[in-house]
Parts: C-alpha cells; structure tokens; sequence
C-alpha cells in the first residue's frame, strides 16, 4: 500500500515539476511576444474605438444638416417667394418648427441656423435655435463669415463657390460665449444657392470626451489638425506645433494596422502614438510611453513565472491526495464485499482508475449490478404475466393500491392528481378457442396485448383476467388518451400481421373513466366506470356482429 502511494506521488510530482518548466517556458516565451506584437493593435483598436464614438456626433449633425437642408429646398416652392413678405413669413415660420424639432432629435447641437441669401430676400433673413442650460431658446443669428471661408467680405451667394459641407475649425463663438466647431451646408434651388443651413458643436463638450480617454497609466489622447498643429491638448496650447516638443520623429510599419503607428521621443523619453482621421477633418492622437507597454509585458512575465509557482505547489499537493486517493479504495473493497453478501447490492462505487485497483473495483460493481438484476428478474416474474409479458392482476392490486394513496395525499394536500382507467376485453376469444382451440385463442390474447401496448406506450397494461386488460394512463397518455382510443380502433381495422393465424382482425372493447376528485372517492369507483363504458361498447360491437370477426 505505501509503495503504491509513494510510487504514484514521485511520478506525479516528477511529472509537475517537468511540464511546469516546459510548458512554463514557452508560455513566457509566447506571451513576452504576443503582448510585444499586440501593443500597437491595443492602441489601434483604442484609437478606432474613440474615433467611431466622436465620428457619429459629427455623422449627426452632417445628417440632421442633410435632413434641414431638404427641407429648405423642396418646402420651397420658387425662389421668387423668397422676395414676396407674405409667403416668406409662412415659410420661414414652418421652417422655425421643423428646425426645433430637429435641433431637439440633434443632442451634440448646440445651436442650428438658417441664414437666406440677402440677394434674394433683399435683407438678412435668418433665424437660430440655440441651447441654453439644456433648453432651446430663439435667438437672432448675427452677420457672420464663417471662419477660413471669409472671401474677400462676401457672402456666399456666388454660385459654384462651394457644393458640399464643409467643417470648420475650432473657434470662439463671442455671440454664445462658447469655444466651438461648426458645420456649414449650402442649400441650392435650381442652381442657386439660396441658403446655408449650419450647425454648433460645443468644443469643451469634445475636450471633455478627449480629457477622459487614458491609456494604459499615463497615455492619453489629443486632437491636432493634418499639419499636426495642436487643437486639443492637455498640456500644451492649441496652435502648438507638436514635432516641435520632440526629437527622433519615425513612423513604424505595420499593414495590419487601421491607424498611422508612430514612435517619437519627447525630453528623453520614447512614446508610441496613433492617429486617425476623425470626419470633421481633425485627427485624434493617442500617445503613451513605451516603458508602460514594457511594463506590462514585464508584469505578465512575472504574473506567468508565479502562477507556475503556484499551480506547482498547489498539483504536488493534490498529487499526494491523489496518491492516498488511490489506496483508499482497497480499503473499501472488504466494505463493499461484506454489504453484497449481505443482500445490500445498492452500493456506490466511487472509485475509477485504469489500474488493477479500478479493475478490481470494476469487478466488483459488475458483480454487484449482475446479483441485482437477477434477483429483480426472479422478484419480476410473480408480478409478470407469463403469457403476454405484461403486468399481471397481482401488480395490478399494488398499483391500485398506490393510486389510492395518492387520491388521499391530493386530497389532504389539494393537489391536482390527473390520470384515467381504460378497461379492455377481447371480443370472440370464446369462439376462437371452440372453433380453432385455444392455441389460436392464446395467439388472439397475445396479439390483442400487443397492439394495446404498441398504443398506449407511456401507460402500465396489466391482464387482470383471460382476455381483460386495464391500461392505468398518465402523462402524455393520459393528454392524448381520446386520440390513442382513435388509433387503436384504427389499428382494429387493419388485417393481422401473424401468417396461419385463425383470424383476420382483432376485436377489442375498451372503456375510458377519468378521475373526477369531487365523484370519485378511491380508485376502485374510477375502475367500475370504466368497466362499465367498456361492457356498452362490448353491447355496441356485439350488436354489429357481421363487422366483427
């Protein structure tokens, strides 16, 4: 016994120790250069991450601009009503409601506009929805450029001057008192510009998204314009130019990557940064040190180097449970051999191996399960009908008495007990046996047996007498009980399968009583009303002796 124990622990812990170094190894190996290779796809996937979530503010407003500028357009019937007061009135008082709305729909709009081209309305005609501590209020929209747009004073009722939406760069509002970007579409009515439609976002609501992006302990993110001039940043003044803060500028290649991948050193330490285009044509930089990447490939090293110090102390320990494991269930061999003889074949094994010990233990649950089954087979066959193989009259009377108990418990308890008693009896078994002897006559019980049984699959059949048979239905007999009544009168209908038998059909009368808990006080009284729809049915099939063979 000590040897085995003590040969199963050295194995076991020899084993540890082996695949810990190996498989140890190659994990370190393996994960120093997957997290290498993986940092600038960590960045990536930030940078695009933060770029969707700024990008659909931006997609918003260019589409809430889409939707206002159509309306702009086709609520307008010719540009000459544009000149006439009345009509112009009623058109812009429509088009004040319908930019509300869409203003309201538009959660990064801080203001939204409608600015007329003052050649065809003959003044400055405009109107302003802006939100002020989250309410939107009308307010009187000032002549205005827009900046880096300003051509020589005018407007922009040039035709051709610019066909599509164009963003601005941050700028301070003084109108609003707000730091803000704008985003400008001309509206044109048969080739003439007659209106731009635009709309404000508040800058600081952007910092504010920029400010909260960190990356791993010290990263962070900025906003810079294509020329990588400063428009956002934590630490340095938007105008700044950022290649003037650091030294040994080059850009890494990777075709894997979705973002432009950077290394560049800044007062002597090295950063990798990320950028991407955002829709508003900034773009948004995400930096960090190259000693945190470092660092966190170094902590998932040791954080590998300890587990595997800890998983091999914590499998030697299991091995030596496992070594005692092993040996335990000798012991409980001569337990398990004295409760067999004892008649006690109920016994849980709970021991499995591929050695001789499980071998032996395998033999002797084997031999416990054969002593069982055979002594069920012996106790099986006083409550089995020799004839048909079906339960006989005396597990018929156990079984009554059972649900009799259960008709008590459901009544003390007020449970709902549901199941029902079909009662069955064999027509002409008598002029079977006269006319072709009572083999034939055992052929028809067997046969009528059979087929009661192949209906009513989830129901116990029981032969209380020659030809009478009782099928107890519950469950999904008992549910279907009127469609399974169905078939077995169908399958009367059809000619038997046995060849040379001295009969054509099978004929059988069955009567159904289910259990009705405020009629019925036992089983028995379900039992006689079954018997009794089965006799009318006898009558009824008697009665129609010539379909009967």
């Amino acid at each position: 016994m000590k040897t085995i124990k003590y040969q199963v622990f050295f194995i076991v812990l020899a084993g540890i120790f082996t695949a810990s170094v190996v498989i140890g190894g190659f994990g370190i190996f393996w994960s120093s250069l997957a997290v290498s290779r993986s940092s600038a796809k960590i960045l990536d996937l930030m940078v695009q991450a933060q770029t969707v979530g700024l990008d659909s503010m931006f997609f918003d407003v260019e589409q809430s601009s889409t939707v206002l500028a159509h309306y702009v357009r086709s609520e307008l019937k010719n540009i000459s009503d544009l000149s006439d007061s009345q009509k112009l009135a009623g058109y812009l008082s429509h088009l004040e409601d319908i930019s509300h709305y869409i203003s309201s729909c538009t959660n990064p709009a801080l203001a939204i506009y409608v600015k007329f081209s003052p050649e065809l309305t003959g003044g400055n005609k405009s109107f302003l929805w802006r939100k002020k501590d989250g309410v939107l209020i009308q307010d009187t929209l000032s002549d205005f450029p827009i900046p880096e747009l300003d051509f020589d004073n005018s407007w922009y009722y040039h035709d051709g001057l610019f066909k599509k939406g164009l963003w601005t760069t941050p700028y301070y509002n003084e109108d609003f008192n707000e730091y803000v970007i704008s985003y400008g579409l001309p509206v044109f009515k048969d080739d003439r510009l007659i209106a731009l439609v635009g709309m404000d976002i508040d800058f600081d609501s952007i910092g504010n998204i920029i400010k909260s992006i960190k990356v791993y302990h010290s990263g962070y993110a900025f906003l810079t314009d294509e020329n990588f001039n400063i428009v956002y940043h934590r630490l340095f003044p938007a105008g700044t130019k950022l290649f003037e803060y650091s030294s040994n500028f080059k850009k890494l290649g990777d075709d894997k990557l979705n973002s432009n991948y950077y290394e560049y050193r800044k007062k002597g330490k090295t950063f990798r940064m990320l950028y991407k285009d955002l829709e508003c044509g900034l773009l948004l930089v995400v930096s960090v040190p190259a000693e945190e990447i470092e660092y966190e490939r170094n902590k998932l090293i040791y954080s590998l180097i300890i587990s595997v110090i800890v998983i091999s102390l914590i499998v030697s320990l299991w091995s030596v449970w496992m070594s005692d494991k092993f040996t335990r269930p000798l012991k409980k061999l001569s337990f398990y051999a004295k409760n067999i003889i004892a008649g006690v074949y109920d016994v849980e094994f709970d021991f499995k191996s591929n050695d001789e010990v499980g071998k032996l233990t395998e033999n002797f649950a084997f031999m416990a399960k054969s002593l069982k089954r055979q002594f069920e087979y012996i106790n099986n066959l006083a409550y089995l009908d020799a004839m048909t193989g079906v339960k006989n009259k005396r597990s018929f009377i156990d079984a009554r008495d059972e649900m009799n108990e259960k008709i008590k418990k459901s009544k003390d308890s007020g449970e709902v007990l549901e199941f029902g008693v079909i009662v069955f009896d064999v027509n002409n078994l008598k002029a079977i046996n006269d006319s072709f002897g009572h083999k034939a006559g055992d052929l028809l019980i067997k046969c009528a047996c059979n087929l009661i049984s192949k209906i009513f699959i989830f129901s116990a059949i029981y032969r209380i007498g020659g030809d009478e048979f009782v099928a107890i239905v519950t469950g999904k007999d008992f549910e279907n009980k009127e469609e399974l009544l169905t078939d077995l009168r169908l399958e009367m209908s059809m000619p038997v399968a046995e060849k040379n038998a001295a009969f054509e059909r099978i004929s059988i009368a069955s009567g159904l009583a289910v259990y009705e808990p405020q009629k019925d006080k036992d089983f028995q009284s379900v039992f006689e009303r079954a018997d009794e729809e089965m006799y009318r049915a006898k009558v009824v099939m008697k009665g129609g002796r010539g379909l009967v063979r």
